[in-house]
């Protein structure tokens, strides 16, 4: 009977060292801590945009990847602290960007896409009156 206890003792204790391990072990997370979507508050579509998402985790173990509205933007490997993708928006409304570091963490990002604005050109002038040089002459002669 002896020798069951002590075996039953040393398991438990051996237990309790494992569970006390790792619960006190520090946690290798990969974490997306922020995420940013170009540098300003305006997008347009067809317009590229550097989307990056900041890690904690930079080993190339854990790619990170990026998602446009649930749509496949692509996956990249961390350099540093830091994922960078390259995003152009193909329609307008709400769209919500996704970095994700392997189906650990992820964060989102939410922007409103519009169409860019047409400015006005030509080629022409708009100085004078087109006809005052015809008449100009007519009146000289």
């Amino acid at each position: 009977m002896r020798i069951s206890q002590r075996t039953g003792l040393a398991t438990g204790l051996f237990g309790a060292v494992v569970t006390a391990a790792l619960v006190a072990a520090p946690q290798a997370n990969a974490l997306v801590t922020d995420l940013s979507a170009g540098s300003g508050s305006t997008f347009y579509v067809g317009q590229a945009y550097t989307v990056t998402a900041t890690v904690t985790v930079t080993s190339g173990l854990f790619q990170v990847s990026f998602s446009d509205n649930g749509t496949d933007i692509g996956k990249v490997n961390p350099s540093g602290t830091s994922a960078t993708i390259q995003w152009t928006p193909t329609t307008t409304g709400s769209h919500v960007i996704k970095a994700t570091q392997e189906l650990i963490s992820s964060k989102t990002v939410t922007v409103n896409v519009t169409t860019a604005p047409v400015t006005p050109g030509g080629t022409g002038s708009a100085s004078g009156n087109p006809l005052s040089g015809l008449l100009s002459s007519l009146s000289a002669q």
